[in-house]
């Protein structure tokens, strides 16, 4: 099945687990059905970690994916290779059959699917434990809404489980109807969930992540297409509640390295997906998409396919000589200790902890993928004080942030030059985290940076970058689910 009813027939993955490890080695209930389940709190329990579980994908299918290979970070080298899904995406071809967003689509969808069960079937618990719940059901369905408007634009909003007749009659909703659930559900999830968790349940969303998250939907209302500037206050607060806890919840580390560790995980960020090495399929797959090959010292696993690509090389050039980051997020060749093999071919290694022996295989590395850091937090802040000419304040935010990273102090002297610094220090920060992409279409760079990007390498695109190419085609296999019955994004067939 596709589309919003790709588990209808069952709900057997509802044992399954992702986010707390005294929990993981739950026993599969494959022979449950929707009518015998969630006969008290526990069962609930595990409804919602199914949520975890299966939002543990989407850093690999849209951060990865369809973000940074769509973005200027990386750049495709050999046409994509075997794996034209690649090339496609970052050299702005692909189609409505490109695998990959059938992928991010479908996976998204599932979040979705999951969290509405779990809203509908809570609401017979009269307890806190099933508010928080329900509120983390919305979180993720929020998340998930929010990559699916980003990536499509209008799109089927589903708020409740529906049977097969009616999704395949479910209408293109227009994207703001699609904000303004995503808005709702991440305003009462804010409102509910806790501040903090005891030791056995960190790594689930709090009232900060869903602030974050917030803010960040904020953001991107204010900017590109949307365009409603008076969103930028409203984010403003978010962001400030979250600053004033900073000392409590979010502490910088020793390095910036820190943050992508085993033993950095759930300690400085508002929210992070969850993973765990063992062979148990809760390993991260990131470290194994993002890399091209890794010598014996990095890891006994070589990456899934080897990506056919490299990050941009005037991304490695815009780290400054003191900027710890650059060393942190990629690596310029290696020579394996046990071969002796040489490769001087740049990779994104953020989320490699090297020479770890928890893996057991390609997708099963243990460190977490953040999905908002407290370092986005305070530039998100910075942009709109330099929005709302409190370009002083601004400064002292970016700077900060430079100075942890041991970059030198910058001073843009205008609003103008502070939106090109921001720009950039964003792209350095995040790096390989799958936010370039969306920046750029936000603040409306995406067309002009993205045409000069293919100039600059020659990359001969069947026609310039426009503003059709901001979103993606509808897969194909839904559109044909009801032929007829929707109309593609335009630019698409």
């Amino acid at each position: 099945m596709k589309k919003i009813f790709i588990l209808l027939t069952g709900i057997g993955c509802l044992g399954m687990t992702s986010c707390k490890e005294d929990i993981i080695q739950i026993t599969p209930l494959t022979n449950n059905t929707a009518n015998d389940f969630y006969v008290d709190e526990y069962q609930l329990n595990q409804a919602t970690l199914a949520i975890y579980n299966s939002y543990a994908i989407i850093p690999v299918s849209s951060n990865w994916y369809l973000s940074e290979v769509r973005s200027d970070n990386t750049r495709e080298i050999n046409g994509g290779g075997a794996q034209r899904d690649w090339a496609d995406i970052g050299l702005f071809q692909a189609s409505s059959q490109t695998g990959a967003l059938q992928g991010a689509w479908t996976n998204l969808y599932s979040v979705i699917y999951r969290s509405n069960i779990v809203l509908e079937k809570s609401t017979k618990f009269k307890s806190n434990l099933a508010l928080q719940m329900q509120a983390e059901a919305r979180y993720f369905r929020g998340l998930a809404y929010f990559d699916l408007v980003r990536f499509w634009g209008d799109v089927p909003l589903v708020t409740k489980t529906i049977s097969i007749v009616q999704a395949k009659n479910s209408p293109r909703n227009a994207r703001e109807e699609v904000y303004k659930q995503i808005v709702d559900d991440l305003q009462q999830a804010s409102q509910i969930l806790p501040e903090t968790y005891a030791l056995a349940d960190k790594g689930r969303a709090t009232k900060y992540a869903a602030k974050a998250v917030l803010a960040r939907v904020y953001l991107t209302m204010a900017g590109f297409p949307l365009k409603q500037a008076d969103k930028l206050d409203l984010a403003k607060k978010e962001l400030a509640d979250i600053i004033a806890q900073e000392a409590k919840y979010f502490a910088f580390p020793a390095t910036y390295k820190d943050l992508f560790t085993i033993a950095g995980k759930n300690k400085s960020n508002p929210f992070e997906v969850q993973y765990l090495s063992g062979g148990l399929g809760l390993g991260n797959q990131v470290p194994a998409v993002q890399g091209f090959q890794y010598p014996s010292q990095w890891s006994a696993y070589q990456p899934i396919d080897g990506f056919d690509g490299e990050p941009d090389p005037l991304l490695l050039l815009a780290y400054g000589l003191t900027d710890v980051r650059k060393v942190a997020t990629l690596d310029s060749g290696y020579t394996d200790t046990k071969t002796l093999a040489k490769s001087g071919r740049v990779q994104f290694t953020k989320f490699l902890e090297k020479g770890s022996t928890l893996p057991q295989n390609n997708r099963d590395y243990s460190t977490n993928f953040p999905v908002v850091r407290y370092a986005d937090v305070l530039l998100m802040y910075a942009e709109i004080l330099n929005e709302q000419g409190l370009l002083t304040d601004a400064n002292i935010i970016l700077n900060r942030i430079r100075t942890f990273a041991k970059a030198t102090v910058i001073t843009p002297k205008t609003q103008a030059e502070f939106r090109l610094a921001m720009e950039k220090e964003r792209r350095l920060e995040f790096a390989a985290e799958g936010l370039r992409w969306h920046d750029l279409v936000r603040t409306g760079r995406a067309i002009e940076v993205m045409n000069a990007f293919a100039q600059t390498y020659s990359i001969k695109l069947s026609r310039p970058i426009n503003e059709n190419d901001l979103i993606f085609p509808i897969p194909l296999n839904e559109m044909n689910i009801n032929p007829g019955f929707w109309k593609q994004n335009t630019g698409y067939n």
